[in-house]
């Protein structure tokens, strides 16, 4: 038996091509890992003014937070204001690639207004520290970007 191509046969492949070739792009895609900023993303964007106002609070001071990495530890140097006072809040380490490696941690400044953290076990690449307090009934908060290496 000879088999002849014409143009039903030719259509007829090219349709089953078509198809196969979506029904893996759709395998693919649901095999894919996608990490949203926070799980909560609807619950904080109803919150976000309140986010504002806290950095607008932050801009307003006379010295900025001072995020700095030298291997093995990240420190953070808040301004004068904030030295030998108590002050309530969080520091949040962000992975953007990973948000596995996300880390939260309580606000525990020395005498100075610095804290220390140990990153030795920190992934190379990328971190977003979040850090938010709040310090006679005022809330702040502020964003800084490093680089672990």
């Amino acid at each position: 038996m000879k088999f002849k191509w014409n143009w039903g046969v030719g259509i007829s492949v090219f349709i089953a091509a078509f198809l196969i070739v979506n029904v893996v792009i759709i395998i693919f895609a649901f095999g894919e890992k996608v990490d949203l900023v926070t799980p909560n993303y609807y619950e904080k964007e109803l919150n976000y003014q309140e986010e504002i106002d806290a950095q607008q609070k932050t801009l307003q001071l006379s010295e900025n937070i001072n995020v700095s990495y030298n291997s093995p530890a990240l420190t953070i140097q808040f301004p004068q204001k904030f030295h030998g006072k108590t002050v309530d809040g969080n520091i949040l380490l962000y992975r953007p690639a990973n948000s596995a490696n996300d880390l939260k941690i309580n606000l525990q400044l020395s005498s100075t207004g610095t804290q220390t953290i140990l990153a030795k076990d920190f992934a190379k690449g990328l971190w977003k520290v979040k850090i938010k307090w709040s310090f006679e009934n005022v809330t702040y908060s502020d964003e800084k970007s490093i680089f672990i290496n």
